[in-house]
């Protein structure tokens, strides 16, 4: 049906905006202004770059068949959609925005967890599910206000924290709760002597130094 891009790619951008926002390597360039005075605004950006490539993958939406048009025996463009794309394409694409729009290298995986998790929205999109959507919204919703720590244990692989103290979420749900990923391996362009404070950890630096 002609009409089914429009709730496949809204629902779908409301499942990638939701996951974007939990994303805490994400959340650490945007909060730090590393992808300049408009980094708030690259979620969206990110979010719809993300969309167009899922939307080319679509059907050429045409033109709806009424009793007036039906007679048409083919459709006036041709079809031309793209494959779909995979994981390891999205991770691709994650990380080099990253890279390019917040000077951002990343090493800890988590660029492919987002990806996978992308697909799977798609997924349910196509299928018009939405209960993956409102989770992740309901989890981006408790993140608002969070203030994302980016400091890393010198001896060991922490996990994310959020400067509340609560941990309230204990609800014993099957589904991942995105507020606690693993700490990101942020990446400078020079080999620097680590900064390690009096308690062992390491201040975490993008890259470049504006």
């Amino acid at each position: 049906m002609a009409s089914d891009a429009l709730p496949i790619s809204v629902l779908f951008a409301r499942g990638l905006l939701a996951r974007l926002a939990l994303w805490p390597a994400f959340r650490i360039a945007v909060h730090q202004n590393w992808g300049g005075p408009q980094s708030a605004q690259k979620q969206r950006w990110l979010a719809g770059v993300i969309t167009d490539e899922f939307e080319a993958s679509l059907p050429p939406v045409s033109a709806s068949l009424t009793a007036f048009d039906s007679y048409q025996s083919a459709p006036m463009h041709p079809s031309h959609t793209l494959p779909e794309p995979d994981s390891e394409y999205i991770e691709t694409m994650l990380l080099q925005i990253m890279d390019d729009e917040f000077e951002v290298a990343l090493e800890d995986g988590s660029a492919f967890d987002v990806a996978r998790d992308v697909v799977r929205l798609w997924n349910d999109a196509k299928e018009g599910k939405d209960d993956y959507v409102k989770d992740l919204e309901m989890q981006a919703d408790r993140m608002k206000g969070k203030m994302p720590q980016f400091e890393v244990d010198a001896g060991s692989a922490s996990d994310w924290e959020d400067s509340d103290d609560d941990n309230e979420d204990e609800s014993g749900s099957d589904s991942e709760d995105y507020g606690k990923e693993a700490v990101p391996q942020l990446l400078g362009h020079a080999k620097e002597v680590p900064d390690v404070d009096e308690d062992g950890f390491t201040t975490v630096k993008r890259r470049g130094g504006r």
